[in-house]
């Protein structure tokens, strides 16, 4: 069985396609996914704590298990000075 969920893209991970900026994926993936899952099919690598994870709003580790209908929302880390 898959479920469907939805990610937003932040900043420099938009991408950039034929027909304009994407900054968002419509991802289909099997049952028990986790976030980390969804990670790998999208192409998107993870590195120690560059990105914040949020699904529904609560921010959430790698292991978290997705459910149909989830938004998640994929925000790197950002630094200043």
């Amino acid at each position: 069985m898959a479920i469907r969920v939805s990610v937003r893209l932040h900043t420099v991970l938009r991408r950039k396609t034929p027909d304009g900026i994407v900054d968002r994926l419509e991802l289909e993936l099997p049952s028990g996914a986790t976030v980390q899952s969804l990670l790998d099919a999208a192409d998107i690598p993870l590195s120690g704590d560059a990105l914040l994870l949020v699904v529904n709003g609560r921010i959430v580790k790698p292991e978290h298990v997705l459910a149909e209908g989830d938004e998640i929302r994929l925000v790197p880390a950002m630094s200043g000075g």
